[in-house]
């Protein structure tokens, strides 16, 4: 397969720790772009890009970039998964793909139009052998009865906007999206959704944007799991997004999928992330093993890694399968129209929680 030459918008702690890693190792990167020059330089400088830039727009005009990632926060994504679709480039867009229906389609029908190859993240629930192995196992227990799917940590530290309402942070579209899409790809689309949401902890610390910029560097990269992991957050913020969410999708045959996501997890899980329970057995997955677990009448079936392989980051799923779609001119897997779907219940999910009402989809 050939070098795809990539392009970065966004050269945050997911940029810097898992796509621009992996492009560097895989492809070419061509540029890397942030709205703060300092850490678009870095970023850079760092994992040795052609170029830089500030302004997201001259790299899409960038002649050397073939495909882009958008990493950014929340808001932005959709406008930049369209201009970057206008401009010919193919793309891996972060979740979620949009934060209103209209700008998800208006992604869709970018995409139609220009005829890019274009990924919505999260692409595990399609790409992950685990979810694909979790949809079988579920298929040949029967009627799924009731399901839990979790994901939660004790919260982001390296920048405020995921916890400001306006920027489309909170805990719903930044973790919980991940239930949400492993639930849709292994059971499929609810018929109806109900949630809460609320803001637990009043008062949290982020670090200073320029120290999280500056340890953008040679020195602090690898030295712990993230760049910035000896500095301390000392900025006091307010949150206005839900920090703790907790939603419900109710199938056509009465089926419960609860989702479960959080910045409120200050230990790890005492249980399963994933547990599907069904009227003939039930299977407990967890994909950061991998394992899938399978019980019926008593028995215990452990399905590992000689069948699910070595767990991988998604991020560098998605850049393998956009590079391959590119090179055979096939449509992705985790297709902007999958990333509509998903949106449509997420958005759904968020209405419900504000309203306090179930909703219909």
């Amino acid at each position: 397969m050939r070098k795809v030459g990539f392009g970065v918008i966004g050269c945050g702690n997911v940029a810097n720790n898992y796509y621009l890693p992996y492009i560097v190792r895989q492809h070419r990167l061509i540029a890397a772009c942030d709205v703060v020059p300092e850490r678009a330089r870095r970023s850079a400088e760092l994992w040795k890009a052609e170029r830089w830039y500030s302004d997201p727009d001259a790299l899409l005009r960038d002649r050397g970039v073939e495909a882009v990632v958008i990493a950014t926060s929340h808001d932005a994504h959709a406008p930049l998964a369209i201009r970057a679709a206008e401009e010919g480039k193919n793309f891996i867009v972060q979740k979620p793909m949009a934060l209103s229906l209209e700008d998800a389609d208006a992604v869709v029908r970018s995409v139609e139009k220009s005829g890019v190859v274009a990924i919505a993240e999260p692409s595990d629930a399609l790409l992950l052998p685990v979810f694909r192995a979790l949809k079988d196992v579920v298929r040949e227990l029967g009627q799924h009865c009731y399901s839990i799917w979790h994901t939660g940590h004790s919260g982001p530290t390296w920048s405020e906007w995921f916890f400001r309402e306006e920027a489309g942070g909170g805990a719903l579209y930044d973790l919980a999206v991940y239930g949400v899409a492993r639930a849709h790809a292994v059971l499929g689309k609810p018929a109806r959704v109900t949630a809460l949401g609320t803001v637990t902890i009043k008062r949290r610390f982020v670090l200073q944007p320029e120290e999280a910029t500056e340890a953008i560097s040679r020195e602090t990269y690898g030295k712990g799991v993230y760049y910035f992991h000896n500095l301390k957050p000392s900025v006091p913020i307010e949150p206005t997004a839900q920090d703790n969410f907790a939603g419900l999708l109710e199938y056509g045959d009465g089926g419960l999928a609860i989702i479960l996501g959080n910045y409120t997890t200050f230990t790890r899980l005492h249980m399963p992330p994933i547990q599907v329970y069904c009227t003939g057995g039930s299977a407990v997955a967890d994909a950061s093993v991998p394992l899938i677990s399978v019980i019926r009448a008593g028995s215990v079936k452990s399905i590992g890694k000689e069948v699910l392989g070595e767990p991988r980051p998604y991020y560098h799923c998605s850049i393998d399968h956009l590079a391959e779609c590119m090179e055979r001119s096939e449509k992705p897997l985790p297709s902007v129209e999958w990333g509509y779907e998903v949106t449509k219940t997420l958005l759904a999910l968020d209405y419900s929680a504000k309203k306090g009402i179930a909703v219909t989809l």
